[in-house]
């Protein structure tokens, strides 16, 4: 940035420093030289020379934000154009300035060179003049970046001048809802001013506005990291540290000052709620000392600041603890259960404000995450029943619903808690929740926690006459992945009892559930063609494994399906490892049936199970054994195998640190002994001390599966030191 030296008239500097001016003042350019004496009789005449001119510096070149799109810029030599042109053009685009006529540029200019004027009457009037102007209009605000109005009204929030600041403030404030504003204000720095004036500046309605403004401008991630690095987060914490009489005292009795007080109170609240988007922002949250502060400010009778301090403990418990070394966890998941904070989240559960139940009921969603200790304060503090009430109470609010019915499911995965659930009406509120019109997230969650209470066998009839038929319908009209996964996983539960299997059975349950899996050509559901949904997919698959196992049919559930056989070989090459695990369980499943096994090993299946065994997926190893033994009862399979080298891959699996891995080994090992040519490996390999030890597993199916392939074995070894034998003798 370059700076030109203005002269300023002798006369100007007189206004400047309000005395009149001299009538008999001239000016000079040259002192005379010494011995000169012309015109030295008229020794009341006034000179000025060079150095007694005052000059001020003028910026000529200003810091201008080209908005022009990229592919719009001229890249020809500008050598030719004036400043004032190049100026000019660098405001104007057709596309981006629509409406805006050369006028609008003209009055906008030399109102911002009104507010630079050193006359804080003259800037006030210019500013107010300014806030009357068409400033929320994204292509005026293009021209006022352009023509670095931003940078004005910046150096104004530094000023002496309250009138002044309050008004370029305003302005400020208002354009800052819009995201270019918000970059081009980050571009400049605007924070640091917008923070000095929350720490020194007595003027409440200021202090609000500067903390509405950075609230916007902490929409952006840049915005976030220059406040933090401000130290913007300790002083908000600061002007949140309000009196417990302040808090306790209702609107109606308080002065204007504390009016003022809470509100900026609320204000801060929202503006770090923006902020703790950030971990680092939310990890020196909770290192100011904002912990302590947390139990009044819940406390106050004001839910307005309830709901903005809720909403700032959501956004905090929300974000994942682990990445921030698990240090977040403690000052967050902790602080809210020793402190007993808990508690008063629990109650605003059956707020009458719906913000503040929607909140607390998403704070204590998040504390499920992987702590088993939150079971307890939900019993402890009458969390369940809070809970009840909820539900009823905001049947009729589906976003409050969808958060406390995935809370009541959650808790229904706790044995204490279920036990809760059982003993309350509430369970037939649930039923009737499986027709509801709002949301079907309240659908799906009400079908997850009935089929929890499928355990409960005092709770098997009701659920058996009411909601399994209901099941049924929803597999039939419901279009919704989370609906349909849940019913699937309920499905799976009811199968173990006969009477229900009965109803799925009358419902060809079977079939409509096989159909979810992707790519099945079956015509009568093509409502289902798209529907791939990982969730769906993997409750399916589950669920038809769970039915075949539980019913053990006499009868082939998949006779006549030959292209859904063929369809489910081809689901082993999906990418979703836990959906793969699912098919490979259903796969050992289905094999029982030798007609459903050949169809699967003309389909390829020997190719896509020997491309799986190199996963370090858990559940995919586990099944994925399974799948392999079973495959290996049919022709000449556990010889195709072996060259696929699956085995060199298997004795890896015995080392596993992951019990249902070492417990499923032997039975794939027992398919594949059923090749001669696969017992010599297995002995080579080593696997033969490892087998030794699972004899004496205490899963039966493991143990028998050991014997049966130690005996083919020693078989294959007898046969071949008999073959060695005859043939030395010959």
């Amino acid at each position: 940035m370059a700076d030109e030296q203005v002269e300023l008239a002798s006369k100007d500097v007189f206004v400047l420093l309000g005395v009149s001016v001299p009538e008999n003042l001239e000016i000079g350019t040259k002192r005379p030289e010494q011995g000169d004496t012309k015109d030295i009789e008229n020794e009341s005449v006034f000179t000025l020379d060079e150095d007694d001119k005052v000059h001020f510096m003028n910026v000529v070149e200003p810091l201008v934000v080209d908005v022009t799109p990229q592919d719009d810029l001229d890249n020809s030599s500008t050598d030719s154009l004036t400043k004032k042109e190049i100026e000019e053009q660098r405001w104007y685009n057709p596309t981006l300035n629509t409406g805006l006529e050369k006028s609008d540029f003209e009055n906008l200019k030399s109102l911002l060179e009104e507010i630079k004027n050193t006359d804080p009457t003259k800037t006030l009037a210019a500013l107010v003049k300014l806030k009357m102007e068409k400033i929320l209009e994204g292509p005026y605000q293009n021209m006022f970046i352009a023509l670095n109005g931003f940078k004005v009204l910046i150096n104004i929030l530094e000023c002496n001048n309250e009138d002044c600041m309050e008004n370029a403030l305003i302005i400020v404030h208002e354009m800052s809802q819009h995201y270019g504003i918000q970059c081009a204000l980050c571009k400049l720095d605007a924070v640091k001013p917008l923070i000095n004036i929350l720490l020194f500046k007595n003027n409440y309605n200021v202090k609000y506005l500067a903390s509405e403004t950075l609230q916007n401008i902490a929409k952006l991630r840049r915005g976030r990291k220059l406040i933090r690095l401000s130290g913007g987060i300790k002083i908000m914490v600061q002007m949140m540290n309000v009196s417990k009489h302040v808090l306790s005292m209702s609107l109606k009795n308080m002065n204007e000052t504390n009016r003022a007080t809470v509100g900026l109170m609320n204000c801060c609240a929202g503006t770090l709620r923006q902020l703790c988007r950030s971990l680092k922002s939310q990890k020196e949250l909770w290192e100011t000392g904002f912990v302590q502060l947390l139990s009044q400010l819940l406390n106050s009778v004001h839910s307005e600041t309830q709901i903005s301090i809720m909403s700032l403990v959501a956004e905090c418990c929300r974000t994942r603890s682990e990445v921030v070394n698990q240090k977040t966890d403690i000052h967050i998941r902790v602080a809210l259960k020793e402190l007993n904070i808990l508690q008063q989240v629990i109650e605003f559960l059956v707020s009458d404000s719906t913000q503040l139940a929607e909140k607390a009921a998403e704070t204590i969603l998040c504390m499920f995450d992987g702590d088993p200790v939150i079971y307890d304060i939900l019993l402890k503090y009458k969390g369940m029943e809070a809970l009840f009430k909820a539900i009823k109470k905001f049947q009729n609010d589906e976003h409050v619903m969808v958060l406390v019915i995935t809370l009541l499911w959650k808790s229904s995965l706790n044995a204490k808690c279920r036990q809760v659930i059982e003993r309350d009406p509430i369970v037939d509120f649930l039923m009737e929740l499986l027709t509801y019109k709002f949301d079907d997230r309240v659908i799906g969650y009400a079908v997850a926690t009935l089929s929890e209470l499928w355990k409960s066998e005092s709770l098997r009839g009701k659920l058996r006459l009411i909601a399994v038929p209901k099941y049924l319908d929803l597999l039939n009209t419901s279009l919704h992945s989370l609906v349909l996964a849940h019913v699937c996983t309920a499905l799976g539960r009811a199968s173990s009892d006969p009477q229900s299997m009965e109803m799925i059975d009358e419902a060809k349950g079977f079939r409509l559930i096989f159909v979810l899996l992707p790519s099945l050509d079956v015509d009568e559901f093509d409502k289902y063609e798209d529907f791939y949904e990982p969730q769906t997919i993997i409750a399916a698959a589950e669920c038809l494994a769970m039915i075949v196992e539980n019913t053990k049919f006499t009868l082939n559930p998949l006779k006549g399906m030959y292209e859904a056989v063929c369809d489910l070989v081809d689901l082993l090459t999906h990418k979703n490892l836990d959906f793969l695990a699912a098919v490979c369980h259903l796969i050992d499943v289905i094999a029982t049936f030798e007609e459903n096994l050949k169809i699967m090993v003309d389909a390829g299946i020997v190719e896509n199970l020997a491309n799986l065994v190199f996963t370090e997926h858990t559940n995919l190893r586990a099944n994925l054994c399974k799948a392999l033994g079973k495959c290996c009862t049919i022709g000449v399979t556990a010889r195709r195998f072996s060259c696929q080298q699956v085995l060199d891959q298997l004795i890896k699996y015995t080392q596993s640190e992951h019990a249902v891995i070492r417990d499923n080994v032997p039975l794939a090992l027992s398919g594949l002994s059923e090749d001669p040519f696969n017992c010599v490996r297995i002995e080579a390999l080593g696997f033969v001390p490892f087998l030794k030890k699972c004899i004496h597993s205490n899963h039966p199916k493991t143990a028998m599966a050991a014997v049966n392939c130690l005996s083919n074995v020693r078989k294959a070894s007898a046969a071949i030191g008999q073959y060695q034998e005859c043939t030395a003798n010959h």
